[in-house]
């Protein structure tokens, strides 16, 4: 295998070293005098040829030179961009993935807005109902208690009603008891008066007297118990109790000067003791007439308590019913208003993250385009500098290919410096970058937590309205 050769700038001097000793090479003393010129005309023929070859070879190396160096710019600024590109698509998705966060929490934050609003309102509902059903219950209670109070009357009446029937009977029962005693005192008078009419007149004329005012006292002290049991009864009874003492004094002023006529005219004595009895008889008769008649005004006083009755209970029917429908009313409207505002809240705030979004993307569009151009310029004044450069560099070669080697070691210097320029004016550049990025991101995070402190001391005043 034929050994190769490193193609270099050793090789290339060594190439340019032998076309100056060509150019200077002594033919003329040792060869022939008739082959020299002919010799020389080749050695100056190679001389340019290895010349011009170097100087292809030259040319065609810097241009692999140059082509590597804008492969490896141009690689790295893809990727730089690539790079950049995935740290944006990484940022927007971050970003991305952050605002979808935030609406889901805004949307679960008026969700359960709606649902406080929606239990406010239930809550509202249901005191409403409690209060309608307190107010009924205590219209049912005094309904209750003012029959309760009703019956209480019937009953006392009815105990009035019967206490007086049973003091009209005990004083039925004791005028004829009265009328018994008197008819057989006037018997026993009747029988012995023949013969104690003359000795006894006179006695029996003190003892009529004294059983006279004995009936009278008894009389007035029954009637001032009657009057006084008759002052406790109700009203309604007082008025008949009156009107029974009244007969009953009658009576017993009738039975008082029938038992004066008893010495006298016994036949008139029975006729009084019967005129007696049928007055005591048309008394029960009244009495029980006076009774039914204060039946049937209780009866009738109850009926109309209960007729009242059954309208209060009507009544605050109707009401707990208008009050019911009103209660309804109040939560429906206020679960309207509560759907409406948390509609409205919930529009606002989409059209505010809506409008914070498309503020924020136009911002990272307008710094991409700024990047990009930014980039783009670099790279446009990049080549730029590498064409003045090796156009410097052909026109230092064209112009001293002697000083190859210098021009080289210069390019080279050339080159480091501007790799190093375009590393330092790379890494200024980035490094503006991203400072402006992150500023602009702040920037766009104060301005989206500015807008949720809006909206939330908004949603708080609303929800404190």
């Amino acid at each position: 295998m034929t050994p190769t050769t490193k193609l270099d700038p050793k090789f290339l001097a060594l190439l340019a070293d032998a076309a100056q000793k060509l150019q200077a090479l002594e033919i003329q003393p040792r060869v022939l005098e008739d082959a020299a010129p002919a010799l020389t005309a080749t050695a100056a023929e190679l001389s340019q040829q290895m010349i011009d070859f170097t100087t292809t070879l030259t040319a065609a190396m810097e241009a692999k030179v140059a082509a590597d160096i804008a492969a490896r710019e141009a690689a790295k600024a893809q990727a730089l961009a690539e790079k950049e590109a995935a740290r944006l698509a990484a940022i927007e998705a971050k970003e991305a993935a952050r605002i979808a966060k935030e609406e889901a929490a805004a949307a679960a934050k008026a969700q359960a807005l709606l649902e406080l609003e929606a239990m406010r309102a239930a809550a509202a509902a249901v005191k409403a109902k409690e209060l309608a059903d307190k107010e009924a219950a205590k219209a049912r209670a005094l309904a209750e208690k003012e029959a309760a109070r009703l019956a209480k009357e019937q009953e006392a009446a009815e105990k009035a009603a019967a206490k007086e029937r049973a003091q009209a009977e005990k004083l039925a029962a004791m005028l004829a008891a009265a009328e018994a005693k008197a008819k057989e005192l006037a018997e026993k008078e009747a029988a012995k008066e023949a013969e104690r009419l003359a000795k006894e007149q006179a006695a029996q004329e003190k003892a009529e007297a004294k059983a006279r005012e004995l009936a009278e006292k008894e009389a007035a002290k029954e009637a001032a118990r009657i009057a006084k049991e008759q002052a406790e009864a109700e009203k309604a009874a007082a008025k008949e109790a009156a009107r029974l003492a009244k007969e009953q004094a009658e009576a017993e002023k009738a039975a008082a000067k029938e038992a004066a006529r008893l010495a006298k005219e016994q036949e008139l004595a029975e006729k009084a003791a019967a005129k007696e009895k049928a007055e005591a008889e048309k008394l029960a008769a009244m009495l029980a007439a006076a009774e039914a008649k204060e039946a049937a005004r209780l009866a009738k006083e109850q009926a109309e308590a209960e007729k009242a009755a059954a309208k209060e209970a009507a009544r605050l029917a109707k009401e707990q019913e208008l009050a019911e429908k009103a209660a309804a009313k109040a939560q429906a409207e206020a679960e309207k208003e509560a759907a409406k505002e948390a509609a409205r809240l919930a529009k606002e705030q989409a059209e505010a993250e809506k409008a914070a979004i498309k503020a924020q993307a136009e911002a990272e569009k307008e710094a991409l385009r700024a990047a990009a151009a930014e980039l783009k310029a670099k790279q446009l004044a990049e080549k730029e500098a590498i064409r003045l450069e090796k156009e410097k560099r052909a026109a230092e070669a064209a112009a001293a290919k002697a000083a190859q080697e210098a021009e080289r070691a210069k390019f080279t210097q050339a080159d480091e410096e501007a790799k190093a320029r375009r590393a330092e004016a790379r890494a200024k550049t980035l490094a503006e970058y991203e400072a402006k990025q992150k500023a602009r991101q702040a920037a766009a995070l104060a301005q989206l937590a500015a807008d949720k402190a809006a909206l939330q001391a908004e949603k708080q005043k609303a929800a404190g309205v």
